[in-house]
């Protein structure tokens, strides 16, 4: 399906397939952040709600629902990217078996135990860029 050529409105949204997605700007104390269902919020404030000039609004009214607290701040994104994408950079990545995590994880210890921290020890210093 073709993008409208601008997407402001919920509507617009939804049927392009875009998301909205709430950052909670209580930031030294929270991190949580979840996709609106853009149906919820077209209940209350309509298809027809433009975005762009009522976030202001939209952010007084929406609430974190792990710490309580107001005006998250917001991306947009879109529903309907391929699974495992990572980032607009990337060209998407695909998930490991669990036995090729426990064995990477196996390596990864061997490699710790073998090596001398860098903190504590004398005349060496960091062990960084070895």
């Amino acid at each position: 399906m073709p993008l409208p050529h601008s997407v402001t409105t919920l509507e617009d949204f939804r049927v392009s397939g875009r998301t909205i997605t709430a950052f909670c700007s209580h930031y030294w104390v929270c991190s949580h952040d979840a996709q609106l269902r853009l149906d919820v919020v077209a209940e209350h404030v309509g298809w027809s709600f433009d975005f762009f000039e009522g976030r202001a609004y939209l952010a007084r009214k929406l609430y974190c629902s792990v710490c309580g607290w107001y005006e998250p701040t917001f991306s947009l994104g879109h529903a309907s990217k391929p699974k495992g994408h990572g980032g607009s950079h990337s060209a998407g990545f695909e998930p490991l078996s669990s036995e090729t995590i426990s064995k990477i994880q196996k390596v990864r210890q061997a490699a710790a135990q073998q090596e001398l921290p860098w903190v504590g020890t004398r005349k060496g210093g960091r062990k960084f860029g070895r």
